[in-house]
């Protein structure tokens, strides 16, 4: 998210243009500090597509590319300040960090104690304590770092975080803690290596990115260093590091050429695409290109981007970006359920009030304030402990659970409903557990005679089957693994590696002796959701293990579709007795559950028609003929999040559905 604290200024600068032509001369101080309105229409081309892509994901799958050509801006923005400042030899340290505490700090910290405030009241305690944690690291801007450290395949879904969105700011932040002083250094000693270095950190940055992407994706989007090349793309847009337009029309052509590569980021690019690494340098170039065409004077493009509503909505754009977020997830911890497009609109609506207020009342009083440095910086200080203070006892009370009553927190503690054996039996989306190590649950004693082959969905199953089984002196084996479902040459989303791995099972399975029944289990809806496509592929290879399976002489039961929650079924049902309401009120309704998963029944009864297996409907002992229960009185919680049965739920299923005949 852009922050840049000065108005969108432009020209491009250097250290010595003279000794260098790749390098333009500094501009004049007037030039730096030019109003440039297409640059508030980037701002509204970045932030009006990450708050359409929040609140309606399918409007524009590639509306998150926003947060990138915030960055560019901000590279482009504050490297352009800088390197004026530095040649005119009056940068001050000091001075940088006032400016970003004026830009930053009363936009962000009154949205920070009104979501402490709106978190008190709305969020269960889980939710409430990770949001204190998180508060605090926005305010050491560290959230990215925080989100990373949470952003495991079970540390709950995105979409109820808050403070997610402050990732971006804390990526900047930590950014322009060593940006300042490299600049400094460069024209100190290397002047003329100015575009060569920044081309070269530019490149390394980008290198990084690609190389962690291919075995932690998630580290590559929030790491600092491998988002770095997206704001050294606007510093060497900053710096006219590049050879210089001399043609009006060329500027013309590249600032439409800018506008096409952003427009089509966000419409052709998704969440499902791997990001960032090279797709990012789509709306990165995009946004450079609009950049460099505008510096010597307005080009067509620019002109376009130069329109009032945009420029209007460029100005509020850092409140807007605040404000959004935590609005739309407060909005779903009110209904617990996904948001209606009304109700999605209306939240949108409302963000944006709120952002006009802020950019009225916070933002502009704030960078026209004329205070000395030392009383900005120690006001900002002071506004950082206040806030570590305010969010500490949240965190040392776990998230304030007295605010529920013991039936409430009984509820909630559902989300610990889990098999106790999930961090040695199941493997990892990264770490698979070989055959040999599978883990037999049950009687101890006891030779396996069934296997459990799923993927997450089976671990609670496998847990609960197997206290079954103890009881008549069996065991069952767990053989599961997170993201990838027990089908033949089925490639999960993002898990290319589950075609081997499964192929690999099969043959262990087949020729293991012991095994006479095996189970399979998957998300089928979480892979249609995930994929965005028909089940189709998936159907297929469950029949082609089914299928060999059969031929191995092996005994196969399929379970077919599990129902889905609207939210996470834990806090749904403790905020519901919160709210005195019923908490077997919850659950989506039979008739949509019936009409989302009617195909891919059908498709698993064929199989097992077919090939002689038996066919579990977990509807049929999960549902009645109105709805898809997430509680029952006497079970509890049958779901440890939105889609995972808990311990709870599988022992439910099982009671319903033994799965393997009594001997």
């Amino acid at each position: 998210m852009s922050t840049a604290y000065e108005a969108p200024s432009p020209p491009a600068s250097g250290f010595a243009a003279a000794q260098h032509p790749s390098v333009a001369s500094p501009p004049t101080a007037a030039e730096v500090h030019r109003f440039r309105q297409d640059i508030q229409g980037l701002r509204a081309l970045a932030v009006g597509p990450v708050v359409l892509f929040h609140a309606f994901p399918k409007l524009l799958p590639g509306g998150f590319v926003g947060v990138d050509i915030f960055f560019v801006i901000s590279g482009y923005l504050i490297t352009r300040i800088l390197h004026q400042e530095i040649a005119d030899g009056r940068f001050s340290l000091t001075s940088f960090y006032v400016r970003r505490v004026k830009r930053l700090f009363p936009a962000l910290y009154l949205m920070l104690a009104t979501t402490l405030i709106a978190g008190l009241l709305l969020l269960p305690p889980a939710a409430l304590d990770e949001m204190a944690k998180t508060l605090v690291a926005t305010i050491g801007f560290a959230s990215n770092l925080q989100f990373y450290r949470v952003s495991g395949y079970f540390d709950g879904a995105a979409e109820l975080k808050p403070l997610l969105h402050t990732w971006s700011l804390a990526v900047e932040e930590q950014f322009y803690l060593l940006f300042p002083l490299a600049l400094v250094t460069v024209a100190r000693w290397a002047p003329r290596r100015l575009g060569t270095i920044l081309w070269g950190g530019a490149a390394a940055s980008l290198a990084a990115c690609l190389w962690w992407m291919t075995w932690d994706p998630s580290g590559a989007f929030y790491f600092p260093f491998t988002r770095a090349y997206e704001l050294l793309a606007g510093s060497i847009a900053a710096v006219a590091a590049y050879p210089r337009l001399r043609d009006g029309r060329v500027g013309d052509a590249l600032s439409l050429a800018g506008i096409a590569l952003i427009v089509g980021a966000v419409l052709f690019l998704n969440e499902r695409m791997a990001f960032p690494g090279w797709l990012a340098l789509i709306p990165c170039l995009g946004t450079a290109l609009v950049l460099v065409a505008g510096e010597a004077r307005p080009a067509l493009g620019g002109r376009m981007l130069s329109a009032a509503p945009l420029v209007l909505l460029g100005s509020l754009s850092y409140s807007l970006y605040l404000w959004h977020w935590p609005v739309l997830v407060f909005a779903r911890y009110l209904a617990l359920r996904p948001l209606t497009p009304i109700e999605a609109s209306a939240a949108v609506l409302l963000s944006i009030a709120l952002a006009a207020l802020s950019w009225r009342f916070v933002e502009r009083p704030a960078l026209a304030l004329r205070l000395p440095g030392w009383r900005i910086l120690t006001a900002g200080a002071a506004t950082m402990a206040a806030g570590v203070a305010l969010a500490g006892p949240v965190v040392l009370t776990d998230g304030v659970g007295a605010r529920f009553d013991p039936a409430a927190r009984a509820l909630l503690a559902a989300q610990h409903d889990i098999s106790p054996r999930r961090a040695d039996c199941h493997s990892s989306e990264w770490d698979p557990i070989p055959y040999a190590r599978s883990c037999a649950l049950g009687d101890p004693k006891a030779v396996p005679r069934v296997a459990v082959w799923a993927d997450s969905f089976g671990a609670e199953y496998a847990v609960a089957l197997g206290e079954r089984l103890a009881a008549r002196r069996g065991s069952v084996l767990e053989v599961t693994n997170s993201g990838c479902p027990p089908s033949l040459d089925f490639a999960a989303p993002d898990r290319d590696r589950c075609v081997a791995q499964n192929r690999e099972l099969l043959r262990q399975i087949v020729a293991d002796r012991r095994i006479d029944t095996v189970i399979l289990i998957a998300n089928y809806l979480g892979y249609r959701e995930a994929s965005l496509t028909n089940e189709a592929p998936l159907v297929a290879g469950i029949g082609a293990a089914t299928r060999a399976l059969r031929g191995a002489g092996k005994q196969v039961v399929i379970v077919g579709v599990i129902p889905r929650m609207p939210f996470e079924t834990p806090a749904a049902l403790g905020l519901l007795r919160q709210r005195a309401a019923d908490p077997a009120s919850f659950g989506p309704a039979r008739a949509g559950f019936d009409a989302a998963s009617a195909s891919t029944t059908t498709a698993l009864r064929g199989i097992a028609t077919q090939t002689g297996a038996r066919f579990i409907d977990p509807a049929a002992y999960l549902c009645d003929v109105t709805r898809c229960h997430g509680f029952d009185p006497q079970a509890g919680a049958l779901y440890f999040d939105h889609a995972h049965l808990s311990l709870a739920g599988a022992r439910k299923l099982i009671a319903g559905a033994p799965p393997v005949a009594r001997r």
